[in-house]
């Protein structure tokens, strides 16, 4: 089995796990998103580089092997001109998330079944546990415990001195304030509006939300193109003006 039947064995299974059958489309987005993302399919088909996942997605995409039908036709195209070059631009795979394929009667008949997911085993007791030597008796030495110091009973009548009025505010106090600076946009740098939350700059429409990642939700930086928790390959954040 190649590694394309391989990862259209391990879609297909998943699609029918989740309800689906072999005859209906499936969205790119879908497959990303849900059905196999790269968290999935590393755990099932081994893939340790998203590269190498995307990659493979693509190669699906431009229907070698004759494993799937993709609708457009001028996606196919695209996946299959991407793969063409030398270096990949991997990052098409996104610009493909509402395209659909579909898997030939001949490959779904040849994938049923031949590749189930894998499910965590439970590991085996084991056999062998070392011996554990007795431990000697432990002897208890008395403490003999310290006589406390007498104390002075308190006085329940006593009351407590009364507070004077507070000390004035100092004057500068009252007379300076401190505006901070406004922080400026990390895409065009211009200084974002103040007094209110700003969650696109106004000037270019760069989201200012702090990023995190899509398929664990950990908080990661913009300029990152993997998580550092689960691996996934990040999208890179582009400004408003770019539309």
């Amino acid at each position: 089995m190649t590694e394309l039947e391989r990862i259209a064995a391990a879609l297909l299974a998943q699609w029918r796990s989740d309800g689906g059958t072999a005859e209906a489309p499936i969205t790119v987005s879908a497959i990303l998103d849900h059905t196999l993302p790269y968290r999935v399919a590393r755990r099932v088909l081994g893939i340790d580089v998203s590269e190498d996942y995307e990659a493979l997605l693509l190669r699906l995409l431009s229907e070698e092997e004759a494993l799937v039908v993709v609708d457009p036709a001028d996606a196919a195209e695209m996946a299959r001109t991407t793969m063409a070059d030398k270096l990949p631009d991997l990052d098409v795979l996104q610009l493909l998330r509402s395209a659909t394929i579909t898997f030939t009667a001949d490959a779904a008949e040849r994938l049923t079944d031949v590749l189930p997911l894998r499910t965590p085993s439970t590991p085996a007791p084991s056999t062998w546990s070392p011996s554990v030597e007795p431990s000697a008796p432990v002897t208890e030495t008395p403490v003999t415990p310290l006589r406390a110091a007498p104390t002075t009973p308190a006085d329940a009548t006593a009351v407590a001195p009364a507070s004077g009025p507070p000390a004035p505010v100092p004057e500068f106090v009252t007379k300076v304030r401190f505006d901070a600076p406004a922080s400026p946009c990390w895409s065009c740098s211009v200084a974002l509006p103040t007094g209110r939350v700003v969650k696109f700059c106004p000037y270019c429409g760069a989201d200012q939300r702090e990023p995190s990642c899509p398929a664990c939700e950990a908080p990661v930086e913009r300029d990152w193109r993997h998580c550092p928790d689960c691996g996934e390959r990040l999208p890179v954040p582009t400004d408003g003006s770019r539309g």
